[in-house]
């Protein structure tokens, strides 16, 4: 009888250890559900941003200049970090006085751009159906030209 209880002994302590080393996770059948590690559920995916409200509120220093006939495309989900769309609007360049169209892809992570570049033709952005966006001119005492405000 003695040796059933050190036999018994050893062995939940044995359980003990393999739980708090991990080994015992949440499907491990032989370890009391109250020693097994939880269960780990994975991260609800980001929901879509409303680009058109990001583009609104900040569309204004995506562009060297202030754009005119701002357009946006739906987003898509990027496979591990955010979602991409493309913005495309007429911008006055530096060396030319006249409206030019310029077309960014952007990168959108937790609500914020989080990268910016020349749309390619291998980003899609030609064959992408746009809607329209209106932004605020950010007045001139506030915007950074060359450097000077």
């Amino acid at each position: 009888m003695p040796a059933t209880k050190i036999a018994m002994s050893v062995l939940a302590c044995a359980v003990v250890l393999l739980a708090g080393c991990e080994m015992a996770d949440q499907y491990a059948t032989f370890v009391p559900k109250i020693l097994r590690q939880p269960s780990t559920e994975p991260p609800a995916p980001e929901p879509e941003p409303d680009v058109k409200e990001l583009v609104r509120a900040g569309g204004d220093t995506l562009f060297t200049a202030h754009p005119t006939a701002v357009a946006v495309s739906r987003p898509h989900r990027l496979a591990g970090r955010g979602f991409s769309a493309c913005v495309k609007a007429m911008v006055v360049g530096p060396m030319n006085p006249d409206p030019q169209p310029v077309t960014l892809l952007v990168t959108i992570d937790h609500g914020k751009f989080t990268d910016r570049h020349r749309a390619t033709s291998q980003d899609g952005c030609a064959s992408e159906s746009y809607e329209r966006v209106e932004i605020a001119r950010l007045p001139n005492a506030t915007r950074t030209e060359g450097g000077a405000k």
